[in-house]
């Protein structure tokens, strides 16, 4: 998997998947989006009140074939928000306050999408939090439903505005921008992470958990697991945005059962801003029975400030012959 870099290499001969990034990084020059979704191709093919279409058009998938958590997280958090963002003037900025994910156990197969819509505020709420729902699909098939409530707040000064549009195909036939010469030290910094994701994988299913760098582990009762903060993971105020944090903590629930166990609901309060040079995680198993298992996951600063709580439901799989 080790991908050279030499000076004067043309950016047609990188590895594709460093190609991905550096139309991440075009994107996001121009869209002002945060990396996690730029790198996924999340596309607003449609965003309205009623009726929002996000699509991913990047590979997500995990070793097992499953739709990797982290894509999961980022696509219906990306989904639940943008028919709410269709409601609101562009330099507003939504916090999660919760999520709620169902999944079907279909298998997912590409193209992802995923169908949201606004359903109002919350009343009497003394804050403006804001409510919505979405359907995701994959390959036309349903694979989950969910939930989300979000806070309205203002966009910090000087925080670019998104541009909510879809991902244009022509981009992809663009000149790549050059890793020696056109990024930035922010930007190059992004570019050296994937590539020392890439470098240190086995293999290709091994890739995503490296790029995201969850290090999660069992242990007796559960499982911890550690994130360190980095622009890869941020969204635009720096903060781990808030469908990476459901793939860390996905990612440490199922840590803490064994590999026949798939997660089929999630349920996800965010208490505070993911900050910091470090977040961890502790998954303890609430329940272990027979088909169902429940296990509850608390993520934290390294300072001990709680971020986000979250209680996990998981079905064991049928044996197949």
């Amino acid at each position: 998997m080790t991908q050279t870099i030499t000076a004067g290499a043309a950016p047609s001969t990188l590895h594709p998947i460093l190609q991905r990034v550096l139309r991440a990084i075009q994107r996001r020059r121009e869209h002002g989006f945060h990396f996690a979704g730029n790198f996924l191709a999340v596309s607003f093919d449609r965003v309205t009140v009623q009726d929002s279409l996000v699509s991913m058009k990047a590979d997500c998938h995990a070793r097992d074939g499953a739709i990797d958590g982290t894509a999961l997280g980022v696509l219906a958090d990306l989904a639940l928000a943008a028919p709410v963002r269709a409601a609101l003037p562009a330099d507003t900025r939504l916090a999660t306050v919760n999520m709620q994910l169902q999944l079907t156990g279909a298998p997912c197969h590409a193209p992802v999408t995923a169908s949201s819509s606004f359903h109002g505020y919350i009343d009497g709420a003394a804050g403006r939090q804001a409510i919505s729902r979405v359907t995701l699909h994959g390959a036309g098939r349903e694979i989950g439903l969910g939930t989300a409530t979000f806070m309205v707040l203002d966009l910090p000064p000087g925080t670019p505005i998104p541009f909510l549009t879809p991902v244009d195909p022509a981009l992809d036939a663009a000149p790549l921008l050059d890793p020696d010469t056109d990024l930035d030290a922010g930007e190059r910094t992004l570019f050296e992470h994937v590539r020392m994701a890439l470098n240190d994988s086995k293999a290709d299913n091994d890739f995503t958990d490296r790029l995201w760098g969850y290090r999660s582990r069992p242990r007796n009762g559960g499982a911890s697991g550690a994130l360190a903060n980095g622009p890869h993971i941020a969204n635009r105020v720096g903060h781990v945005q808030g469908g990476v944090l459901l793939g860390f903590a996905q990612a440490t629930a199922q840590a803490a059962l064994p590999a026949d166990w798939g997660l089929s609901s999630i349920t996800a309060t965010y208490v505070s801003p993911g900050e910091g040079r470090e977040l961890k995680a502790e998954a303890d198993i609430v329940h272990q029975g027979r088909t169902t298992a429940v296990t509850r996951v608390t993520i934290t600063t390294d300072e001990g400030r709680r971020v986000l709580e979250v209680l996990a439901t998981h079905s064991l799989r049928a044996r197949t012959s």
